[in-house]
């Protein structure tokens, strides 16, 4: 058992240190290496991360900092470089312990590897396991650090794997039955603090801090783009830093005798930031290489794509032009019955005028493979309600798709709200065997579906194409796009949704 006594102490104001006090600064959510700027604010920017950790080093050099997950995938920039801009950039704060979000599978596990092979810091993860069920990338399941004479324990959890790319080689392990056997561990070495870095929901979070009482603060992943949030257990923290980098969360452990003190500080990561100067200059080359390799225009748009990013995630519960533009694309490219694109899975709206590579591969940075399958009517009839099941949580698995109509009730209970489907011009017929184009992400159990035992595989991930090179070669042919919605998703009782 650890002989201190936890008491927890909230600041908004710098605090004094004694020569016993160790800190944490904790970000995460590094998908941009410059700044975001967008409607909801101006946020983030690795120079800037830099130099608030430079200043609070200054203030306490007994400091470790922590980068709690996904700095691949997810946007334009993950896309086009995998997240490596981001590992170089931490090596040059230092970062010293990381943990992986499911981002940072996007592109599979040997994208991810050369993540671990380039970093300079120390990489764990306490659920993440391979194929022999040994800890992924033979990697720590802890870390420990001491710190001004305090030991701090660290485990990393990882959770909504089945929202990445899929992989025999990596499986997740439930993250409270890991988390014992870290927490554990950390135990008999008498740590001071447990801290868990976990990319999971509230709930998992509060599970985990009620089940394991040796945890004395958790720090999560992001739950808003502009609001640093704090929960607590008991008094115990749960502190997820706003996305994005737009935060950077400090905690600082003060040892007097056999009581603990802890308190929290967060800092805005904005533009009232100096930026630390070589970040920077490394933040722009990486931008303008950016800039120039993506600003070519494939077409111009009449009208603009609306996926509903910033305001209503129509994407995820109802028709969009742009999911219409892009399984239009899918559908022509195998010349197939029908195609279905997970709502999640488009990540930017466009704007009317000209449309770049740039605009193409914001919207689906994931470089999924456009795979086509032979499957019954029965079988896409469950395909529809699995995508219809929580659209009240604006679920990424909601499906768009081309080829077909469906409409579905949202007051109706999960699993039974499709209304009817039409394919073509006729009523979906449930023993008929039809061919989809879909992504290798559906195909392969994302989201949760679960298809390919029940299909026939026409053309494999292996040799599929990927969605981007078909997106972009459709829109070229078409040197103007005016893509309007057609009625091909009903919502029944509307109102509920509004």
């Amino acid at each position: 058992m650890r002989k201190t006594v936890l008491i927890f102490t909230l600041l908004l104001i710098t605090i004094s240190l004694n020569a016993q006090t160790a800190t944490i600064l904790y970000f995460n959510d590094a998908h941009e290496i410059s700044p975001v700027v967008d409607d909801l604010s101006e946020r983030g920017g690795i120079s800037r991360v830099k130099a608030i950790v430079d200043e609070v080093k200054k203030e306490n050099p007994h400091t470790v900092v922590i980068f709690g997950g996904d700095c691949a995938g997810g946007t334009l920039f993950g896309a086009m470089y995998h997240g490596l801009p981001m590992v170089e950039a931490f090596n040059k704060i230092p970062v010293d312990i990381a943990n992986f979000g499911q981002h940072d599978f996007d592109f599979g596990v040997d994208e991810n590897l050369k993540l671990i092979q380039n970093s300079q810091f120390d990489w764990i993860t306490s659920n993440l396991i391979d194929d022999k069920n040994e800890p992924y990338a033979d990697l720590p399941i802890y870390k420990i650090e001491e710190l001004s004479g305090i030991t701090i324990g660290f485990i990393g959890l990882t959770d909504a794997m089945t929202t990445t790319t899929r992989s025999e080689n990596i499986q997740q392990k439930d993250l409270l039955e890991a988390a014992a056997i870290a927490v554990r561990q950390l135990v008999e070495h008498s740590v001071d603090v447990i801290v868990a870095i976990t990319q999971t929901n509230f709930e998992t979070n509060e599970s985990l801090m009620m089940n394991l009482p040796e945890i004395d603060a958790i720090l999560t992943e992001e739950r808003s783009e502009i609001i640093s949030e704090i929960y607590y257990c008991g008094k115990r923290p749960i502190i997820s830093p706003c996305g994005n980098m737009g935060s950077i969360a400090r905690l600082n452990f003060t040892k007097s005798q056999n009581t603990l003190n802890i308190s929290l500080q967060i800092y805005p990561v904005d533009a009232s930031v100096e930026p630390d100067i070589a970040l920077k200059e490394l933040e722009n080359s990486y931008q303008n290489k950016l800039e120039k390799e993506l600003s070519s225009t494939i077409s111009y748009l009449k009208i603009p794509l609306i996926a509903g990013i910033t305001n209503d995630h129509a994407c995820r519960w109802k028709e969009t032009n742009i999911g219409n533009l892009l399984t239009d694309s899918f559908r022509n490219y195998y010349d197939a019955d029908i195609a279905i694109l997970n709502g999640g899975g488009i990540r930017a709206d466009a704007a009317a005028g000209s449309f770049t590579v740039k605009d193409a591969q914001a919207i689906i940075p994931f470089e999924n493979r456009i795979c086509l399958i032979e499957i019954s009517g029965k079988e896409i009839l469950q395909i529809l309600e699995h995508g219809s099941a929580a659209v009240e949580e604006k679920a990424g698995r909601f499906l768009q798709i081309s080829g077909a109509q469906y409409r579905y009730d949202w007051k109706n209970e999960a699993g039974n709200r499709i209304v009817d489907v039409t394919i073509g011009n006729e009523k979906l017929d449930e023993n008929k065997m039809y061919t989809v184009a879909l992504p290798d992400y559906i195909l392969e159990g994302g989201d949760g579906f679960n298809i390919q035992k029940n299909c026939i595989v026409v053309v494999t991930p292996d040799s599929a194409p990927k969605d981007i090179e078909i997106f972009i070669n459709y829109c070229k042919e078409r040197k103007e796009i005016e893509v309007k919605l057609e009625g091909r998703i009903t919502v029944i009782n509307k109102e509920v949704s509004e």
